[in-house]
């Protein structure tokens, strides 16, 4: 009987105790101003909206700041790309050329937009992973470097 009552009162102090675990409205209030999480083409931290410049600052860890560094590098050599594609397009309308030339251009043309596609694709997963890493970190308490 003495060690049932011991194994009852261990189990309750056990469970009505908060000694190793956070409690939910800490957790959430966390969740609510801390982590990152892309609105469309923007990005929300709390009620504050970020731009892609704005998030330079918050991955402070070595591992997420590369990321964002890759992320960034991808959407210029993207925009290069697009750019690339419409001075393409014009060319072609301000030269007359034969039927060759013109399926010249639109290969081009096309060859740049995939271009840019992939590498838009790519920044956009950098992008995403550093977030999620970042929002890792927070969650569950890790220290950021």
């Amino acid at each position: 009987m003495k060690k049932y009552c011991l194994v009852l009162t261990l189990v309750f102090v056990f469970t009505h105790s908060d000694v190793c675990s956070q409690t939910r409205d800490s957790l959430l209030g966390v969740y609510d101003h801390s982590t990152i999480y892309r609105f469309g083409n923007a990005f929300m931290k709390g009620n504050q909206r970020l731009t892609y410049n704005d998030l330079a600052f918050e991955f402070t860890s070595p591992r997420t700041f590369e990321m964002y560094q890759k992320s960034k590098r991808r959407i210029r050599i993207s925009r290069v790309l697009n750019f690339s594609s419409i001075a393409v397009i014009i060319v072609s309308v301000f030269t007359h050329t034969n039927v060759k030339g013109s399926i010249e251009f639109a290969v081009a043309t096309g060859t740049l937009g995939l271009g840019a596609l992939y590498f838009q694709t790519e920044s956009g997963k950098y992008i995403d992973r550093a977030i999620w890493e970042k929002n890792r970190d927070i969650l569950l308490g890790q220290k950021v470097e």
